[in-house]
C-alpha cells in the first residue's frame, strides 16, 4: 500500500512557500519538506518506498522533536538523517529509472489524461503495483522487479484510457443517460443513432492511442446529436400532452422550410411546399455527392498517409534496433574501458614490497607480502593500518564483489599449526575489513592454508618472507 503522505510534511509544506525548496538560509524543516515533495513528484516514493519511507520516519522524528526550538542538537540531527536517507532513495530511484522507463512514460501519460481524479481506481491500482516494483529493486530482485513494472505500465494505460475517456466523453456519456431517460432510444431513433455512432467513434480513437482532437470533436458532437435526440423526445412528449398543437408544429415547419429555400436560392410558392421541398432535397443530394467526391479524395490521400506512415515506421523500427545495438556495444566498451582503469588504480596503490595485483579471469588476486604478522600470532598491529586502508580502497572501488581471504606460511613448523596459524591471520583481516567497509558479511570468506601454496622456495629466508603473506581474492560481479 501506497504510505500517505505524513502530516508533519504536510502542514510543514502549507506554512511554507515551494520556493524555499531552493533557497538557503529558510527554516530547514519547510525546507526539508519541500525537498520530499520534489522527490514525491519524481516518484521516488514509488521506485524507492523503503528508503523514501526510511527518510520520512527520520523528518517525522525531527518534527516531533523541534518542539518550537528549531536549534536543539537532536533536532538537527534527526532532520541531517532525514537528509541523508533521502539522498539514498534518490539514489535508488535513479538506478530505477533506467529500468522502469516503460512504466514511467505509461504513468506521465495516465497523468496528462488527469486519470489521478478521473479513474481513481485504475490509477491506485497502478500505483501499488509500481511500488511493489520499486520494493522487489531495493532488493536486487531485478527480475521480479521488471514483470511488476510491465504490469504497472499496462495498469497505467489502462487509468489512461478511462482518464481520456472521461476527460473527452464525460459530457457525452452524460448526454445520452439523459436522452435514454426522456425515451429518446424509441422517440428519435434517428438521432439517437447518431450520437451512439459518435460516442464510439470517439471510443475508438481514445484505445488506438490518436491524438485529442478526434476524441475531443466526436465528443463535441456526440452531445448535439444526444441533446437533439432529447428535445424530440420532449417535444414528442408535449404533442401527447396536448402542451403543443401540431398545426404549431407545421407553422413552424413551413417557416423553417422557407429558411432553407432561402438558403438554397430556391423561391418557394405559396401551397407548392411539396415542390420547395423537392428542389431542396435536389440540392441537398448535389451537396452530398459532392461531398461523397471530396471524402473519396480524402481516403485515398489518408490511405497513402498510412502508407507512407508504415514505411516510416518500418524504418524507424530498423533504425531504433541499429541504435540499441551500438548502445549496448558502447555500453560493454565504456564498462570494459572503466574496468581496466579501475584495474590500472588499483595496480598503482601498491609497492613491491607491500605486494602485487594479479588478474586471473574474473578474479582480482592481492597478494600482500607486507601484511606481516609477529612469529606465531595474529594481532593486526596499527603500523598494518596504512596497508589495510588501500585493501579497502580496492574493495571499495569494486563494488558488489565477493572475497576470498586466504592466509599462507612458509614451510617452517608443522602443518597442522601452520594451517591453524593461517586460519587465525586470514580470520583477523576478515574482521578488520568488516569493521570498515559496508559489506554484507555473507559475501566475505576466511580460509587458513598454511603452507599448501608456496610461491618461492622455502630453502631461502628470502623465499620463506615471500610464502609468508595473506592473499584476498576478489570475484568480480559481471559487467
Amino acid at each position: 500500500m501506497i504510505r500517505p503522505l505524513p502530516v508533519c510534511l504536510a502542514i510543514s509544506l502549507a506554512l511554507s512557500p515551494s520556493a524555499l525548496a531552493g533557497q538557503e538560509g529558510g527554516d530547514p524543516l519547510r525546507v526539508m519538506a519541500a525537498r520530499f515533495e520534489v522527490a514525491r513528484e519524481n516518484a521516488v516514493h514509488l521506485l524507492a518506498p523503503r528508503a523514501y519511507g526510511e527518510a520520512l520516519d527520520r523528518f517525522d522524528e525531527a518534527f516531533r522533536r523541534s518542539g518550537g526550538d528549531r536549534a536543539a542538537t537532536e533536532f538537527r540531527d534527526a532532520l541531517d538523517e532525514a537528509g541523508r536517507r533521502l539522498e539514498v532513495a534518490e539514489r535508488i530511484a535513479q538506478d530505477a529509472r533506467a529500468q522502469f522507463e516503460e512504466a514511467l512514460a505509461a504513468r506521465a501519460q495516465a497523468q496528462s489524461a488527469e486519470a489521478a481524479d478521473r479513474a481513481s481506481e485504475a490509477w491506485g491500482r497502478a500505483e501499488a503495483e509500481l511500488e511493489q516494483a520499486g520494493r522487489r529493486f531495493e532488493r536486487e530482485d531485478f527480475d521480479d522487479a521488471a514483470g511488476r513494472a510491465e504490469r504497472a505500465a499496462v495498469l497505467y494505460a489502462r487509468a489512461a484510457l478511462s482518464g481520456w475517456r472521461d476527460l473527452f466523453l464525460g459530457g457525452a456519456i452524460q448526454a445520452r443517460a439523459a436522452a435514454m431517460t426522456a425515451g429518446a432510444s424509441e422517440r428519435a431513433p434517428v438521432a439517437f443513432a447518431e450520437g451512439e455512432a459518435l460516442l464510439a467513434s470517439g471510443e475508438a480513437d481514445i484505445e488506438m492511442n490518436r491524438t485529442a482532437e478526434g476524441p475531443a470533436r466526436a465528443g463535441e458532437a456526440a452531445v448535439a446529436a444526444f441533446r437533439r435526440a432529447h428535445r424530440i423526445a420532449a417535444l414528442f412528449d408535449s404533442v401527447r400532452r396536448r402542451e403543443v398543437s401540431v398545426e404549431r408544429l407545421v407553422d413552424e415547419h413551413e417557416a423553417d422550410l422557407a429558411r432553407l429555400a432561402g438558403a438554397a436560392d430556391v423561391t418557394p410558392r405559396r401551397n407548392d411546399t411539396g415542390e420547395t421541398t423537392t428542389r431542396i432535397a435536389t440540392e441537398i443530394s448535389r451537396i452530398r455527392a459532392e461531398n461523397e467526391r471530396l471524402r473519396a479524395e480524402l481516403a485515398s490521400e489518408r490511405a497513402r498517409a498510412s502508407d507512407l506512415e508504415a514505411r516510416t515506421t518500418t524504418l524507424e523500427g530498423r533504425l531504433a534496433e541499429f541504435e540499441r545495438r551500438f548502445t549496448g556495444a558502447r555500453d560493454e566498451l565504456l564498462a570494459v574501458r572503466e574496468r581496466e582503469a579501475r584495474l590500472r588504480e588499483v595496480q598503482g596503490l601498491f609497492t613491491p614490497s607491500e605486494g602485487e595485483v594479479l588478474l586471473s579471469g574474473g578474479q582480482l588476486v592481492l597478494r600482500l607480502f607486507g601484511l606481516t604478522f609477529e612469529s606465531g600470532r595474529a594481532e593486526i598491529g596499527e603500523a598494518l593500518y596504512p596497508l589495510l586502508t588501500k585493501v579497502q580502497r580496492v574493495i571499495t572501488t569494486f563494488p558488489g564483489a565477493t572475497l576470498r581471504i586466504e592466509g599462507h606460511t612458509d614451510g617452517q613448523g608443522g602443518a597442522q599449526g601452520n594451517q591453524a596459524l593461517s586460519q587465525r591471520r586470514a580470520i583477523a583481516v576478515r574482521e578488520h575489513i568488516l569493521s570498515r567497509v559496508p559489506i554484507p558479511s555473507s559475501r566475505v570468506e576466511a580460509v587458513g592454508l598454511g603452507e599448501e601454496r608456496p610461491i618461492a622456495s622455502n630453502e631461502s629466508e628470502e623465499g620463506r618472507a615471500r610464502n609468508r603473506r595473506i592473499e584476498i581474492v576478489l570475484t568480480l560481479p559481471d559487467g
